[in-house]
């Protein structure tokens, strides 16, 4: 029999806990009187309650008695020393303001004045972004996750809660001490936009493309053009490279990626032959089988003139 994980205990214990905030918040969505003071209030609620933040392990989530500028809406203190700062916004705020007004411009302030706090939590209620603060000044967010999903309203069926559990669990006291933060802050740098699309712009990754083309489509062209049209798609992106690009292309492209996925799941259970010699990531585009490309690489439908 399986025993159960960490975080598995953890959640079980959550979906006890925040059932009834749940349900709060799910009514406040409803109140057009609900006000930025009482979501806060319900925020320091949940990282008391629910996230491990207590006083029994020695926390302390202090609202701050007066607001002013360059003073933030909570503090998670540790034996007295500041360790995260969190900034409420009201409930369907667009925390993707880049503004004055952002949340994440607001935090950095907070965390420079406040001194030597790497963590920060930015929330509308539904949604929750954590950011780490020691590597750029404004901050690169590791954590990111939505309750309401897909959907208008948070879902409160037991499949529902246990999903926002989940979720939740991420910025959990558990997943703090265990150093998960700390694992999910180089994920963030090494998957970076820049780092990402600097590997793919490598003379080795050019050279996988040029070959996965020429597998499907019997072409092969100047390496070189295919080094610019890539970074020209990095660059503007699809939206603004391929006429007509719309939601169905869209989609269409992320139900190519997610086949992608699965086959990059089946290819990773070794075979007697191959289990005990070394694989890398990339291989040189000389050395790669001509079937695997043609597995790998399946065509969309048109996406350009």
């Amino acid at each position: 029999m399986v025993s159960e994980t960490k975080k598995e205990r953890i959640v079980a214990q959550m979906t006890g806990v925040l059932a009834d905030p749940l349900h709060e918040l799910k009514v406040a969505m409803k109140n057009i009187d609900y006000k930025e003071s009482d979501l806060e209030r319900w925020v320091q609620q949940v990282i008391k309650s629910c996230l491990g933040y207590s006083a029994s392990s020695n926390y302390l989530v202090s609202a701050q008695e007066k607001k002013s500028k360059g003073r933030p809406d909570l503090i998670v203190s540790k034996e007295g020393k500041p360790i995260i700062i969190v900034e409420v916004k009201k409930l369907g705020f667009d925390l993707n303001k880049s503004d004055f007004r952002s949340g994440k411009v607001q935090l950095a302030e907070y965390l420079k004045t406040i001194g030597n706090v790497r963590w920060g939590i930015l929330t509308n209620g539904t949604k929750w972004r954590l950011f780490d603060f020691s590597q750029t000044a404004s901050g690169i967010e590791i954590i990111s996750f939505d309750l309401l999903e897909e959907g208008t309203e948070i879902d409160l069926s037991k499949r529902g809660l246990e999903d926002i559990c989940w979720d939740f669990i991420q910025i959990h006291e558990a997943c703090f001490t265990d150093n998960d933060w700390e694992t999910a802050s180089k994920e963030a740098v090494a998957y970076s936009p820049e780092s990402i699309a600097q590997a793919i712009l490598t003379l080795d990754s050019v050279k996988y493309i040029s070959k996965a083309i020429r597998g499907e489509h019997d072409y092969k062209g100047n390496q070189e053009m295919l080094f610019d049209r890539i970074h020209n798609l990095i660059v503007k992106g699809l939206d603004n490279s391929v006429a007509g690009w719309n939601e169905e292309k869209e989609h269409e492209l992320s139900r190519y990626v997610s086949g992608q996925k699965k086959i990059g799941r089946k290819k990773k259970i070794p075979s007697k032959k191959s289990s005990s010699e070394p694989t890398t990531c990339l291989q040189d585009a000389s050395s790669v089988d001509e079937v695997t490309v043609v597995d790998v690489v399946t065509p969309l439908k048109e996406t350009s003139n």
